[in-house]
């Protein structure tokens, strides 16, 4: 319970003063008046417009478990929180957190966004570092819109600071979906033609020309599939072309220095959330604090919660001599934890006691221990966006334009190369071929938080899900609710159909 003796002294001493006393402006108050006023100040602005990625709503913890429990890569435990359960078995209303949580974590970082894009231009600065400034917060908004877009569909679009006293303002209605992405292709547009290639020292880690390109070409292929455009399909084609003839990006030699804490923002790497274990993370985040909570709720039983574990379907999509089998599950025969053979770790003599529900995640995990505690989270930044999904990202685009071609294969054939497979067979139809570009997405970037919206956006939900036993409804699963708590506070917000 909070004391309440230092507010009642405050209140005494004020009754004491005079009134011309009373009348002096509190210089400490940090208001927008007087905060955005020197460089510090927009570095500071724009920081905490990146910190909202990293917080328990969105990657810290919320986000992405939704995303991972939605889709069919992953099984719940006896222990997997009940809100997200519900989501999962289909029996979720809008009153669940897990939507609310999702909703007020990206407009807090609209907001943030917009505090930046409205102030920073009156500051007195470097102009060059102005515009890159700006440039961050173009692509942050841009990005808090694409994932708005994709879980709710209709959203109000809201592109500067809110007036208030205003209430047409205060309580804004849906902008249509197609709309939204105008103004998502339209800040990552703005935000290239800003950001540099890279960055160095302590800002390594901020957005970037290639990651901005990179998220407006998925942008306009999710649009793609949305309308089933073909313009969309080839414009997203040519964008991820120019990201992998500019030579800046490749594939690591090793599969799992995508996951790990000591090869962050690596060549693979165009944008990850980053997260940082210490107090004080230095100065690229000043609000992060603590750390990423995934590895503590998809962690190694008996060593964390063990809340999401991988699927036994997920587990056999991947094929004979595959490497990132072991990179990206404990459990098959061969992985290890803390230096032991896995089956070690559960107390087993032998690897055939091992079953699908002893199996652990083990991307994002350190592979020794319980490395963090609440107070401190792990240090492993997640991977947002990184070259394999360019690459296959890329085939997708092409083959949904034109079908197979040459470029097409060859972005595919580098994937599974790095995981010693042999290439495709050659001559496949578009159908085919498309088949194998969902395979690999499933192998390559499982658990990373794309398979449920390859799901939605393919309208591939329904048929995969109920294929496995899980419930979904067509007219409505395929977006997210409205939360129950915003169209409380705001009459304008119409709902999704069938919520």
């Amino acid at each position: 319970m909070k004391k309440t003796y230092p507010l009642v002294l405050g209140l005494l001493l004020l009754a004491g003063c005079s009134e011309k006393a009373l009348e002096v402006q509190n210089v400490n108050v940090l208001t927008t008046d007087n905060y955005y006023k020197t460089a510090d100040d927009a570095i500071r602005a724009v920081n905490a417009a990146y910190s909202t990625l990293a917080s328990p709503d969105l990657y810290s913890r919320t986000i992405q478990m939704a995303q991972e429990l939605m889709s069919d890569e992953t099984s719940a435990t006896g222990s997997t929180t009940p809100s997200l359960l519900l989501m999962r078995e289909a029996e979720a209303d809008a009153s669940n957190e897990v939507y609310h949580a999702i909703w007020s974590g990206c407009y807090q970082g609209v907001y943030r966004s917009n505090l930046a894009i409205t102030r920073i231009p009156g500051v007195m600065m470097d102009e060059a570092k102005k515009s890159r400034l700006l440039g961050e917060a173009f692509f942050l908004r841009g990005l808090y819109y694409f994932l708005l877009v994709q879980h709710f569909g209709d959203v109000p679009l809201i592109l500067k600071v809110v007036d208030v006293s205003n209430p047409a303002e205060r309580q804004p209605g849906r902008a249509a979906a197609t709309t939204v992405y105008e103004s998502i292709l339209n800040d990552f547009t703005e935000a290239e033609k800003r950001l540099p290639a890279t960055y160095d020292g302590d800002d390594i880690g901020r957005a970037t020309k290639g990651a901005a390109k990179g998220f407006r070409a998925k942008a306009l292929l999710y649009r793609g599939n949305l309308t089933n455009s073909q313009a969309d399909y080839a414009a997203a084609a040519r964008l991820f072309k120019e990201i992998i003839d500019s030579g800046q990006y490749d594939l690591v030699a090793n599969f799992r220095d995508n996951h790990t804490n000591t090869a962050e923002n690596n060549k693979e790497s165009l944008f990850e959330v980053q997260f940082s274990s210490t107090v004080n993370p230095g100065a690229f985040c000043d609000e992060c604090g603590t750390g990423g909570l995934r590895p503590l709720e998809m962690g190694v039983r008996s060593r964390a919660y063990n809340n999401v574990i991988p699927s036994e379907w997920y587990v056999k999509q991947f094929e004979p001599g595959d490497t990132r089998l072991l990179a990206s599950i404990f459990g098959p025969q061969g992985s290890k934890f803390d230096g032991l053979d896995y089956y070690k770790i559960l107390e087993y003599k032998a690897w055939t006691d091992i079953k699908p529900a002893d199996y652990a995640v083990r991307k994002y995990q350190k592979d020794g221990g319980n490395e963090f505690d609440w107070a401190t989270g792990s240090d492993v930044n997640m991977r947002l966006l990184r070259y394999a999904d360019v690459l296959l990202m890329y085939a997708e685009a092409v083959n949904s334009a034109q079908g197979p071609t040459a470029d097409a294969y060859a972005a595919v054939n580098k994937v599974r190369k790095r995981a010693g497979l042999k290439d495709l067979e050659p001559g496949l139809p578009k159908t085919a071929f498309m088949e194998w570009i969902m395979h690999e997405r499933v192998v390559e970037l499982g658990m990373e938080g794309h398979r449920w919206h390859d799901l939605v956006r393919w309208k591939q939900a329904y048929r995969q899900l109920t294929e496995k036993g899980r419930p979904f409804d067509e007219k409505k699963h395929y977006l997210f609710p409205i939360p129950v708590k915003e169209r409380q506070l705001n009459p304008n917000l119409t709902q999704n159909p069938g919520w």
